[in-house]
């Protein structure tokens, strides 16, 4: 039962990827850790990062920026290694709270704003690269970092699909091979992995159909609006656990 669980949810993390080009790990990661250890689930969502960005790639990557989707990377890559040790060593429960504050906060004030901030350069990308680095190496939620940079660089939608997957192609092999280095990459992930890998590239595909058409301005509203949704959710996951244990310490 626990097989077929996680392999419903990483196709459902494909479809909405294919959707909005990030999103996946947000909402994979969450409900696999209902049901595996977070140790298990951030190699398995990283498998499937890999391959979703692949697909998206085969028919995007003529709309990637290079330039900045460049910058993004090289400085996320730096960061990765430090936020797979953090995974392993670290309390997740403050960073997710801090991450669903800082989300959440940006999404709504957008939403209420949407034209008074904006990126004329890239001079800031190594900042978001660093943070969605340690995100992408710990939890696999590379996401957040990389959407408000594209949202303040007002991308396209297939700009904004395209680059997000070059940074996310190099970063999930190298988030992999950390994994792999540190032993978090078992044979029954891999078995349950091939065995979801078809039905993820549908889902995926189909993600993609669903926002083709969509106009840019539109497009970016309901990136907002999932922003919000995942902040929140991000956020009220971590408060329970963070009350119990500061009433336990007292």
């Amino acid at each position: 039962m626990i097989e077929v669980l996680t392999i419903l949810i990483i196709v459902l993390a494909g479809l909405i990827r294919g959707a909005f080009g990030f999103g996946d790990a947000l909402v994979a990661m969450p409900l696999l850790a209902l049901i595996v250890p977070p140790t298990t689930a951030a190699p398995t969502v990283a498998l499937a990062a890999l391959l979703i960005s692949i697909v998206i790639l085969v028919r995007e990557w003529r709309h990637i920026e290079f330039t900045s989707t460049a910058v993004l990377t090289v400085s996320g890559l730096v960061a990765i290694p430090f936020g797979v040790q953090f995974l392993q060593s670290g309390d997740d429960r403050i960073v997710k709270a801090i991450l669903g504050i800082v989300v959440a906060g940006f999404a709504v004030w957008s939403l209420w704003r949407p034209d008074r901030l904006s990126l004329k350069t890239d001079w800031s990308a190594p900042l978001f690269g660093i943070m969605a680095g340690l995100l992408g190496g710990a939890y696999n939620t590379s996401g957040p970092p990389l959407v408000i940079y594209g949202t303040l660089r007002r991308w396209t939608p297939q700009q904004f699909r395209a680059s997000l997957q070059g940074y996310c192609l190099l970063g999930s092999v190298w988030t992999l091979t950390w994994h792999s280095a540190e032993g978090l990459i078992t044979h029954n992930i891999l078995r349950q992995f091939c065995i979801a890998a078809p039905f993820i590239i549908l889902a995926t595909v189909v993600g993609q159909r669903l926002t083709r058409d969509v106009a840019t301005e539109r497009f970016i509203r309901w990136i907002f609006i999932t922003l919000v949704l995942v902040g929140t959710w991000l956020l009220l996951s971590c408060l329970p656990m963070i009350a119990a244990d500061n009433a336990g310490a007292a």
